[in-house]
């Protein structure tokens, strides 16, 4: 007895399939309409960042990017170009960029289109077994035969959501980032070795003015020790100053082996070892001068500063990211095709009909995904929000450093000419007690006391000189060092 047959009429397939279609089309347009609610937080905007008032118009000048050769030091020069090649610092900025380089050619390469040969050789036998009638038997191949197949595939993602374009433009940005770390790593090494420098200079007219100092202070312990002999001098005094003169003698030692070590923190900073700071000679620095403010400061700042650029590029790699991301709960579209032959015997490779080929779009939608597809979009935006948190507050510091800078400068001038009016002042009065003593109307004691004062006020001089060469330092590198974005 036969089972009846039934018959399915061309009305209930198109049926089926508008169903089939409908119920695919629901489910593509539930996955698609289920991209999470943005919370996502705004870089600041600098016109938005109180600081005009501040940073007041003036008429400076933008830093160049040699600015270390303003000090027209030759020494100071070659230490800094010896140190972009040797520092550590600059080595690993130098990798890491290189690093950044090869990601995105990495994923520029990887989204192209591919094209790929493929080819196998195998002996296969068939099973017989498999469903076929037994007319069709006879006409299956028996035993072992050399299967061979070779093909060519291309693939190609359309892109149809800007996945691509939102990976090519992140790893863009993240190319440039790294560029703008290293231009800003060989910033902060010059501004190190500038400061060391500056330091070095400080100690050695340090050292001078306490040479000087215990100089005056040995004469006056030569007289007094005189005057004692003949009882014109209490002994009390004579020990005092014997006192000062083992302290002074002992300062003297201590600004010796500052020197020493400056000179080894330069050579270290230089990416060298210590004996390199065995060759290191005393600075000769141009006069100091005070730098002011340009006038487009506030305004231009952020193209200016390398770590705001650097920063704000990160921010756009990972805005590239959420985009990237949210690409995932669309479906994917690629394109398809391959080419080759295949043949059971190798003389069948050489046949017209062993062609095989295929060409078409693939699509692919991920389904009961909703929670990892989420999770992804809200750490895309998480990483997001932390370059906009690391932005702004790298834009929030540039900005105070800039003030402080103009602020310390200015006043550090003011201190200055406050110091060297004292300088003169003491030069004037060593000069009219030395014309006394010439006469016989001061002692040569009242001569060493006041050759104390002119080289203690010389030396608090020499200080602030140094501050200022360090304000100078620090209002270059608030500016930008020469940086300049394109």
């Amino acid at each position: 007895m036969h089972a009846p047959a039934y018959k399915i009429s061309p009305l209930s397939l198109r049926k089926a399939a508008s169903l089939s279609a409908l119920a695919a089309s629901a489910l593509l347009l539930a996955n698609c309409a289920s991209v999470p609610e943005s919370r996502t937080i705004q870089p600041l905007e600098a016109a938005n960042v109180a600081a005009s008032q501040s940073l007041t118009s003036q008429a400076g000048e933008w830093p160049v990017q040699a600015w270390w050769q303003g000090f027209n030091d030759p020494q100071l020069n070659a230490l800094i170009e010896e140190a972009f090649t040797n520092a550590p610092d600059i080595q690993t900025a130098d990798a890491r960029l290189m690093k950044a380089v090869a990601s995105s050619e990495q994923i520029s390469e990887a989204l192209k289109p591919s094209l790929s040969f493929n080819g196998s050789v195998s002996e296969t036998q068939q099973s017989l077994n498999m469903g076929y009638p037994a007319a069709f038997r006879d006409f299956l191949p028996k035993g072992y035969h050399p299967l061979t197949r070779a093909t060519i595939g291309a693939n190609y993602d359309l892109g149809l959501w800007g996945k691509a374009k939102a990976a090519r433009k992140g790893a863009f940005a993240q190319g440039k980032a790294a560029e703008v770390e290293s231009i800003a790593a060989r910033q902060d090494i010059a501004v190190a070795v500038a400061r060391a420098y500056v330091e070095l200079d400080r100690l050695y007219q340090q050292r001078d003015d306490l040479a000087a100092v215990k100089a005056n202070s040995d004469s006056r312990l030569q007289l007094m020790q005189a005057r004692a002999t003949h009882n014109l001098e209490p002994k009390d005094s004579v020990l005092n100053n014997a006192d000062e003169q083992t302290r002074l003698a002992a300062r003297l030692s201590g600004a010796e082996a500052a020197i020493k070590l400056q000179n080894n923190l330069i050579a270290a900073l230089v990416g060298t070892g210590p004996d390199r700071g065995l060759t290191i000679q005393r600075p000769h620095l141009a006069p100091v001068t005070f730098a002011t403010l340009p006038a487009d400061a506030s305004l231009n700042l952020l193209g200016r500063r390398p770590d705001v650029e650097a920063a704000r590029l990160l921010v756009e790699a990972q805005s590239q990211n959420i985009k990237y991301t949210k690409a995932d709960f669309y479906p994917d579209v690629k394109f398809n095709a391959s080419w080759g032959i295949q043949a059971l015997d190798w003389n069948g490779l050489t046949r017209h009909d062993s062609i095989l080929g295929d060409i078409g779009p693939a699509i692919s939608l991920p389904l009961f995904a909703q929670g990892r597809l989420r999770a992804q979009y809200r750490g895309a935006e998480a990483d997001y929000n932390l370059a906009v948190a690391n932005y702004n507050k790298t834009l929030v510091t540039a900005l105070r450093q800039v003030s402080d800078a103009a602020i310390t400068t200015q006043s550090t001038a003011e201190q200055i000419t406050e110091a060297q009016t004292r300088v003169d002042s003491a030069k004037e009065a060593y000069n009219l007690v030395n014309l006394r003593v010439q006469r016989n109307l001061s002692s040569k004691l009242d001569l060493i006391d006041a050759q104390v004062k002119l080289t203690s006020a010389e030396l608090d001089l020499s200080d602030l000189t140094a501050q200022a060469y360090n304000n100078r330092i620090s209002l270059i590198a608030a500016l930008g060092g020469g940086f300049q974005s394109h």
